[in-house]
């Protein structure tokens, strides 16, 4: 039950330091965070952007619920616990993936002599959770349902790079695990009119490459 500001008792359990409140609530999500991880790593090495086998999906788990836990008064109350630990995830898969490409780039630098290297984006910026201005009443109309998650699978498994990663992760969410555009929006930091877009982008290059097949 929500107190009136969006949370509930549980939550605000969580927020006075209870871990086996927050056990309770993030237990069942895992399965689906393991699925996520282990695309998103699939993804990235497929890509080349991170090495295959150095990172294991139950230690990127480990750490999303260790900086969920460190940051749980950062999460916005009106925003699910599942997109707001999906946002956690994606965010620690691409400080993986700027680590894997600056130490390519190091290892160039020093050979060409030429070791600055840029620095990450700010942590605390990250935690500035993104608030659509554009943010709906109720879930927006799509003009043609987006394919099913097997489709996505399908595609996805065989032709990584045929979807961009903010599309392919607006797609994935919203089809396979269900969150809700507004929400996803929030995580991808972009409008819910992008949002949209990218969503249906992707269903779009989605259905070209089964056809094609």
């Amino acid at each position: 039950m929500s107190d009136g500001t969006g949370v509930t008792a549980e939550w605000q359990a969580v927020l006075d330091g209870d871990k086996e409140a927050f056990s309770r609530l993030v237990e069942p999500l895992v399965p689906e965070l393991a699925s996520a991880a282990r695309e998103e790593l699939a993804y990235f090495v497929e890509i080349g952007d991170i090495p295959a086998d150095r990172y294991a999906v139950a230690d990127i788990l480990a750490e999303v619920v260790l900086r969920a836990w460190r940051n749980r008064r950062r999460r916005p109350p009106q925003v699910s616990l599942k997109a707001w630990l999906m946002a956690v995830l994606y965010r620690i898969i691409d400080d993986i993936a700027v680590r894997e490409r600056r130490r390519q780039e190091v290892a160039e630098a020093v050979r060409e002599q030429h070791p600055e290297i840029p620095p990450f984006e700010d942590e605390d910026a990250f935690w500035e959770w993104f608030q659509p201005d554009d943010l709906p009443l109720a879930e927006p109309f799509m003009p043609e349902e987006p394919p099913s998650p097997e489709e996505i699978a399908a595609v996805l498994e065989t032709r990584p790079r045929a979807i961009g990663t903010a599309a392919r992760r607006a797609l994935v969410m919203h089809r396979r695990h269900g969150i809700a555009i507004g929400e996803i929006s929030a995580v991808l930091r972009r409008s819910v009119a992008e949002t949209r877009a990218l969503i249906e982008e992707a269903g779009k290059r989605v259905r070209e490459q089964r056809k094609a097949d």
